[in-house]
């Protein structure tokens, strides 16, 4: 889009199209309902590359570092990074639920729930089980991204345990013309994403008009307030000591991708537009990001670990059980393990908060409401969550550089 001689942002062709999908969604709510699937369109467009995306990411993030120890390195350092913030995520979550108890102010009397499927049971064999593939064509075709990412990693230290030099090369040449390729799709599908982000944000609306943000005011004010906490103080903290980047910085930086997550609530659509956002505004080489970010959108999902922190203080809260020590410490271990294991357990976002609540002995009802208007929380959770992926790539990306300048090769 050009105005006045001036090629206007993608961000803000995407920020536009969100306002004005907003707006016509509530004039003419009928229509934009009518017209919602060229949203759904574009968005299975993103879907349809997702699996070559993190296969190509993935093996060119591995095959590309300089050594087995850089692969070493980096991998320690963004793994204990994810684990370590997602356990803080909990117990933010849990405080500010605490300190701002919105369950004592909320009244769900005459608001519909969504029936939720039931949740099964899962335990560390099944789930270790289901990290590894019987037939990786089944999983591409199903679209398993965890298995499909266990299978890029393997694929990806294959290629540098080969011990023919010139076959190695030749597969590392391909993997990488086959990554530009890749990547040269999703340029061409994210050059429409103002049009697919005006008709998702005028479908939304259309169908939940201005009441979608009055019915769960409560819970999203403090949800939303964790969120922010968790940015600001967590990452900001992290990448103040190890980047030396202002956290208000990195959020204006960031504007293109936590304007794309909150239209899409795609964490893996939302994957090209992170790595892009790494490699031109903080100069992490797709390397380090092309590995970190895949990653995190299965190991890192710090935005749903704080909304099933609040939830369970929410919910506590409203039927007056008081939590002890002990069971907080097991709702921070229950979640933490939860958001790890997405790929490896049936059923949505919501089906996983269910089984949070109900492993710490809460009633579940209240989660079919929140089913209903999950939406609204999921735009928070796929933000907090990319920009938890994002804030990690910077930190273990400035570390490497440092380390390199140090220990050079």
């Amino acid at each position: 889009m050009v105005i006045k001689g001036k090629k206007i942002s993608l961000t803000t062709q995407i920020f536009i199209a969100m306002l004005i999908g907003a707006v016509v969604g509530i004039a003419a709510p009928g229509v934009m309902i009518s017209l919602g699937f060229l949203g759904d369109i574009w968005l299975n467009c993103i879907k349809m590359i997702v699996v070559p995306m993190i296969l190509c990411t993935i093996v060119t993030g591995i095959i590309t570092q300089d050594s087995a120890g850089a692969m070493k390195r980096i991998s320690v350092r963004i793994i204990f990074y994810y684990i370590t913030t997602t356990v803080l995520a909990c117990i933010i979550g849990l405080s500010v639920s605490a300190l701002i108890q919105p369950g004592h102010l909320a009244n769900f009397i005459g608001m519909a729930s969504e029936k939720i499927t039931e949740a099964k049971p899962m335990d560390f064999a099944s789930f270790a089980k289901g990290l590894f593939s019987t037939n990786m064509f089944k999983t591409f075709t199903d679209g398993n991204i965890i298995q499909t990412l266990i299978i890029a990693i393997l694929v990806g230290i294959a290629i540098l345990k080969m011990k023919d030099g010139e076959q190695k090369e030749t597969i590392k040449k391909i993997c990488i013309s086959t990554n530009s390729m890749v990547f040269s799709l999703i340029g061409m599908i994210m050059a429409v994403s103002p049009v697919g982000v005006f008709f998702l944000m005028g479908s939304s609306f259309g169908k939940y008009g201005l009441g979608i943000f009055t019915s769960m005011a409560y819970l999203l004010g403090t949800y939303y307030l964790a969120c922010l906490i968790q940015v600001i103080l967590i990452y900001g903290t992290t990448l103040i000591i190890f980047a030396r980047i202002n956290p208000f910085t990195f959020i204006k930086d960031s504007a293109e991708l936590w304007l794309y997550t909150i239209s899409t609530c795609s964490s893996i659509a939302s994957i090209p537009v992170n790595i892009k956002v790494a490699k031109e505004k903080f100069g992490i080489p797709e390397k380090i990001s092309g590995f970190t970010i895949p990653l995190g959108t299965q190991m890192n999902t710090d935005g749903s670990v704080l909304l099933y922190g609040c939830v369970i203080m929410f919910i506590s809260q409203m039927v007056g059980q008081d939590l002890t020590l002990a069971e907080l410490i097991k709702t921070v271990f229950i979640a933490t393990i939860m958001s790890m294991g997405g790929g490896g357990i049936p059923g949505s976002g919501i089906v996983k908060l269910m089984v949070v609540v109900q492993a710490v002995g809460l009633p579940i009802e209240i989660v079919g409401v929140i089913a209903a208007f999950y939406h609204l929380f999921d735009m928070g959770t796929t933000t907090n969550n990319c920009l938890g992926d994002l804030a990690g790539t910077v930190v273990v990306g400035k570390c490497e550089e440092r380390y390199t300048v140090h220990h050079p090769v």
